[in-house]
């Protein structure tokens, strides 16, 4: 394989490969051994970054795996979406055993989206004199955000307090790049990017598709991002990004503006996959299959006698709700998934 191009981390100082590793898929990975196979395989290629979250099942397991003997490799990212200073302390605690180090590169808050959660972990008692403790003792080398929150972000590159921060950024998805990443290019803090693919969506139907090495070299073309996360789940995706990065082509004005307006179809009310509504679900829903399907059928309604199939091949449907809204406060983009469920069992839970 081509050897993988590299961006200075923002004032860390650390050359990362442009690609990285992203560790929600590993979730849907279901053997350790293959998992850490894929994973002992991209370093192999190269690949320098990692980044998961206590909240991504076993996916700091998994890492754990290759980090026992190869950690010294890659600049290792990991969150804590415990908000408090306690219980910070316990899942960093906990990271660190399921990773298998004596230290992070990189602690991030994780999905800090809402005033509340930006000052709960700058209180007295929150998550941040956890990471400043933890910094002292040299458990954690530097401190990052992560968030679906523009203004927010943009906060957190002015206050001075955060290395890095991690947004949306794709051809659907790309508002981080009008004020976030020229502050943070001016504030010197390095920039990660998550859904660079938007969780495949531009791939699913052949109406909308787009050419997946076309929507890398739209995220690589931004000089801003330090390392855009690749979700893998087989080594294909991996192989994709690294070619993606060796085969970079800068795309033209027209051609920008005619991929944009094709990944748009669907706009901002999108799912993207990021699972953690079914984790939630006290009825075993699986949220994001039904969301797809929503996504979709607005879109190519035509398609319904594929939509009635579909759902009627679930076991629990959305009709299953029980109306606790853990899934809407989990949703990092505020979709409204109760009304969604309730749409979808109305149209498509009928004869095929």
């Amino acid at each position: 394989m081509p050897e993988i191009r590299k961006r200075r981390l923002g004032r860390t100082g650390f050359m990362v490969t442009e690609i990285g590793l992203g560790g929600i898929p590993l979730m849907r990975v279901e053997d350790f051994d293959e998992a850490a196979r894929l994973i002992s395989y991209a370093l192999d290629q190269g690949i320098n970054y990692i980044d998961t979250a206590r909240a991504y099942g076993d996916s700091e397991e998994k890492i754990g795996l290759v980090m026992k003997d190869r950690r010294d490799e890659v600049f290792l990212a990991t969150k804590t979406n415990a908000y408090d200073y306690d219980t910070a302390w316990q899942y960093l605690e906990t990271s660190l055993k399921n990773l298998q180090t004596d230290h992070l590169d990189l602690w991030q808050m994780h999905d800090i989206s809402t005033e509340q959660r930006w000052e709960e972990i700058w209180s007295a008692q929150g998550a941040m004199k956890a990471a400043h403790e933890a910094r002292e003792q040299g458990l954690v080398r530097y401190f990052g955000v992560s968030g679906h929150n523009d203004a927010l972000l943009l906060r957190a590159v002015e206050c001075g307090e955060f290395d890095v921060i991690l947004g949306v950024y794709n051809l659907g998805i790309h508002s981080l790049g009008e004020q976030v990443i020229p502050a943070a290019q001016q504030h010197d803090i390095g920039v990660a990017v998550m859904k660079p693919l938007s969780g495949g969506l531009f791939f699913r139907r052949k109406e909308t598709f787009i050419d997946p090495m076309k929507a890398w070299y739209f995220v690589l073309q931004n000089t801003g991002i330090s390392v855009a996360l690749v979700g893998f789940q087989n080594q294909r995706d991996i192989d994709q990004a690294i070619q993606a990065s060796a085969t970079f082509t800068p795309l033209s004005e027209d051609e920008i503006e005619q991929l944009v307006a094709k990944a748009r179809f669907l706009g901002d009310d999108v799912c993207r996959d990021c699972g953690y509504c079914k984790e939630e679900c006290p009825a075993g829903i699986d949220i994001p299959k039904i969301m797809h399907m929503f996504d979709e059928a607005r879109v190519f309604s035509y398609e319904w006698p594929r939509f009635r199939r579909l759902y009627a091949e679930l076991e629990i449907k959305g009709d299953a709700c029980q109306d606790c809204g853990k899934c809407e406060e989990k949703c990092p983009f505020d979709l409204k998934i109760r009304e969604r469920l309730k749409w979808v069992h109305d149209r498509f839970n009928q004869p095929i």
